[in-house]
């Protein structure tokens, strides 16, 4: 494990180095940062607007109009055995109508019903959520494969060969390969998704999870290498997971590079920055009102959101630069003897990780 970590690291390293000689390397990861904001923002303003629509019609409910229109409801509602505005006759009635959600209950708990709960489950706003997701998914794989793209011509063409507009039309081309991509993957989530909410089953519930576990892991490393087969040889989806599994048949150990190291390693940087930036935000604004304070506190939180986005978008950038190396490998080891196997080296940043 040791070794899978320090491995890691020598592959992050050179992967920087790659991408500092080459600078264009870096831009697709960094629109994906910006794309992925952008797609949050996107689903924040929704929400708060729909809560907003939910929250005006509960506001016109508590309006004079409004509360004379519950009543009346109320009224018209009311059984025989009810006295006048509904309130229930007899000992305790207008104790219990006076109760949260009780018939004369006007706080707003009432008229936030299961109604008001279902309107956020509308058709539309179903279709417009989905769509959204769809197309963040596909604008993610897309940066993903001019990464790719640029990466490959690196290696195999030199530095400064890689053109951002040659990539982009590669994978334009390649586009219905990858939403078939974007189907499996859908089909593989819910099948683990659907697999661990069996855990419920006791001693047999641990093997769901743990079969849910192979899924995912599974097709994570499987979407990662048929993307390079998509874009690089303009594969099919199935042509590309054949080639996805012929590579990984051969490469295990290199694969494990990647997941246990590189991704680990590049996780657990990540999430200490947004630590780090979180404590130090939160002892921010308990010294917010000393006016020496403030100019630091937004050049700080300024310093930290650039280290943020640079970080995220470095991680994306170095796990699509291993992929692509180890397809690069592949495709070069493919049609040679076991032999001859031993003294091809490997390409760019894998060949420093494997040294």
């Amino acid at each position: 494990m040791f070794e899978s970590f320090s491995r890691g690291f020598r592959m992050i390293w050179a992967s920087v180095k790659m991408g500092w000689q080459d600078k264009r390397l870096l831009i697709p990861s960094i629109l994906t940062v910006f794309t992925n904001m952008l797609f949050g923002c996107i689903f924040f303003l929704d929400g708060v607007k729909q809560m907003g629509h939910q929250a005006g019609g509960i506001s016109k409910a508590m309006t004079p109009h409004g509360m004379e229109a519950t009543i009346a409801a109320a009224k018209n509602s009311a059984a025989p055995s009810h006295g006048m505005l509904g309130i229930p006759a007899g000992p305790g009635g207008l104790l219990q109508s006076n109760q949260i959600n009780g018939s004369s209950d006007m706080s707003g708990l009432q008229a936030f019903s299961f109604e008001h709960i279902q309107g956020f489950f509308t058709t539309d706003n179903i279709i417009i959520v989905s769509s959204l997701m769809m197309m963040w998914w596909l604008t993610n794989r897309f940066l993903e494969g001019v990464t790719t793209a640029m990466v490959y011509s690196h290696l195999t063409e030199g530095k400064g060969s890689g053109k951002f507009s040659e990539a982009c039309a590669a994978v334009f081309q390649s586009l219905p390969a990858i939403v078939c991509l974007g189907i499996a993957t859908l089909i593989c989530k819910k099948i683990a998704s659907f697999l661990r909410n069996k855990n419920h089953a006791g001693a047999l519930g641990m093997g769901f999870n743990f079969l849910a576990g192979i899924v995912e892991v599974f097709w994570t490393l499987a979407g990662h290498l048929i993307l390079p087969a998509i874009v690089i040889e303009g594969c099919s989806f199935w042509g590309g997971l054949k080639r996805a599994d012929k590579i990984a048949q051969g490469s295990l150990l290199t694969i494990g590079v990647g997941e246990v190291g590189v991704d680990l390693i590049c996780r657990v940087t990540t999430w200490g920055i947004w630590a780090a930036g979180g404590a130090a935000l939160g002892g921010a604004f308990t010294l917010a009102g000393h006016p020496y304070i403030n100019a630091p506190i937004i050049i700080g939180v300024a310093i930290w959101g650039a280290t943020l986005i640079f970080t995220t978008a470095l991680s994306i950038y170095i796990r699509s630069a291993f992929y692509t190396c180890l397809y690069v490998w592949a495709i070069e080891l493919e049609d040679m003897e076991e032999a001859d196997k031993a003294k091809v080296r490997a390409p760019g940043p894998l060949a420093a990780a494997l040294a």
